[in-house]
């Protein structure tokens, strides 16, 4: 498994992901209608490169092609973390997400905070999160329920020994 910064002709792959994703995997979690909305906007390509020019963006490649990928904005914001359905249960999540938490240490950030699918919820408490709270965001017309959650992050001081 190699771990990258995205790039610009990632973009094709990482849109087809994030649609497939939610089609096969979160679809066991939210309404057909709710699914459809979410998915909606998986081919806007300007969006996608915005995200991936302003963002630490990550992707998991696998011999088969795109296995993952995982974004953190620079305000401490997990936008995405989307494993494909071929690769689930295998660490690639843990793998983009410790790359992430990793990135926000670096940056000084205190916590990183994200909106939690429904799917996702459990895989981000077993990492420490915590629910803030569940939300009702309308996409394209639906209501799509989530959870805020936040992690604290130990940062660590020039004094401090490791």
């Amino acid at each position: 498994m190699i771990l990258r910064r995205a790039t610009l002709a990632d973009i094709p792959h990482i849109g087809q992901l994030f649609y497939d994703t939610i089609t096969q995997i979160n679809s066991a979690d939210y309404s057909p209608d709710q699914v459809e909305a979410w998915r909606g906007g998986w081919q806007n390509t300007a969006g996608w490169q915005a995200k991936v020019e302003a963002q630490h963006f990550l992707v998991a490649e696998a011999p088969t092609g795109l296995a993952g990928f995982a974004s953190l904005r620079p305000d401490g914001y997990l936008d995405f973390l989307f494993v494909s359905a071929q690769h689930q249960r295998q660490g690639i999540a843990k793998l983009l997400l410790h790359a992430l938490l990793q990135q926000a240490t670096l940056l000084g950030l205190p916590t990183v905070h994200t909106d939690a699918s429904r799917t996702a919820r459990p895989f981000f408490a077993h990492y420490g999160f915590e629910v803030e709270g569940q939300q009702q965001p309308v996409i394209r017309g639906v209501e799509v329920p989530n959870f805020r959650m936040v992690k604290l992050l130990t940062v660590l001081h020039s004094d401090t020994q490791l």
